[in-house]
């Protein structure tokens, strides 16, 4: 049995067409399929674990955004059940890591068809799962304001969200153990990525990849409101890299210490200090 889950909301309704052309898609192949989607989150995550409590779950497609594939990432991680995702939503960054993102639906759905199966490598945050991007300090705390915003909709709240807390930028103390380094700094940003890109493609750690095992660690050091300005914009193409304020490094494990919200693909996980880790083959997907 494979199973379609729905985010009613997303893409103002393109989840549901897009299951819809997916249904057929599989019933014509043999393949028994069954449609979830709930009134709520909660209802949402009692029925994907019905489901997935049965014998013969073949496999989870994902229609909506990152916020909706994070929280089916928390109930098949470790396990043999693969993840498919066809991206309805507004960043759809995890798609991007699995190569499906801007792909034509006939094609997205045949990588799942033919079985076109990999394991990738997840975050962990105590006992949340992540698949793209761990966010702390300004873009988390314009990340933490968009969320309390009923208004407006859609990319312009962050946008205002955005300049509410440019104007009230400072720097942030952070000690942090890189495996077995350590090191304390004033920052901007302190971005743990497993993916490459956040933001719908912003580029931030490009260099990273979903299954080598490890994080990148970005790190935009103390700058002034005119230079995160500056240097923000060009995080869409990975021209970052190279600035004097911006420092990678890599490992498997990082603990991070100071103050602030944590978000990962979008959604709180945490509040500092927090300590995570990259957890090897921790999910079967169907990736292009």
């Amino acid at each position: 049995m494979l199973i379609l889950a729905i985010n009613p909301s997303s893409g103002r309704g393109k989840a549901r067409r897009l299951a819809q052309i997916a249904e057929d898609f599989f019933s014509s192949k043999g393949i028994d399929v069954t449609c979830i989607e709930g009134v709520s989150q909660d209802d949402f995550r009692q029925k994907l674990r019905a489901s997935l409590s049965t014998e013969n779950v073949s496999g989870v497609v994902a229609f909506g955004g990152d916020g909706f594939v994070h929280e089916i990432i928390q109930h098949i991680a470790l396990t043999q059940v693969p993840l498919g995702v066809i991206p309805c939503g507004t960043g759809n960054d995890f798609a991007r890591s699995l190569g499906v993102h801007g792909l034509s639906l006939s094609r997205q759905l045949s990588i799942i068809w033919q079985s076109q199966e990999r394991y990738i490598d997840l975050g962990k945050v105590g006992d949340k799962w992540f698949g793209a991007i761990l966010s702390n300090g300004f873009d988390a705390l314009v990340n933490d304001r968009a969320n309390q915003m009923h208004w407006p909709r859609g990319r312009m709240k962050y946008n205002l969200a955005m300049v509410e807390k440019l104007i009230e930028l400072k720097p942030r103390s952070y000690h942090l153990k890189i495996d077995s380094d350590h090191i304390d700094v004033e920052a901007t940003l302190v971005t743990v990525a497993n993916g490459s890109s956040y933001g719908g493609g912003m580029k931030i750690c490009p260099e990273a990849r979903i299954d080598d095992g490890y994080f990148d660690l970005m790190i935009l050091g103390k700058v002034s409101r005119l230079e995160l300005l500056k240097v923000f914009p060009k995080v869409y193409t990975g021209k970052h890299v190279g600035h004097p304020a911006v420092s990678f490094y890599r490992a498997a494990k990082i603990e991070i210490l100071g103050s602030g919200p944590s978000f990962a693909d979008g959604e709180l996980v945490a509040s500092l200090p927090l300590s995570t880790e990259c957890v090897s083959s921790a999910l079967k997907v169907w990736a292009a």
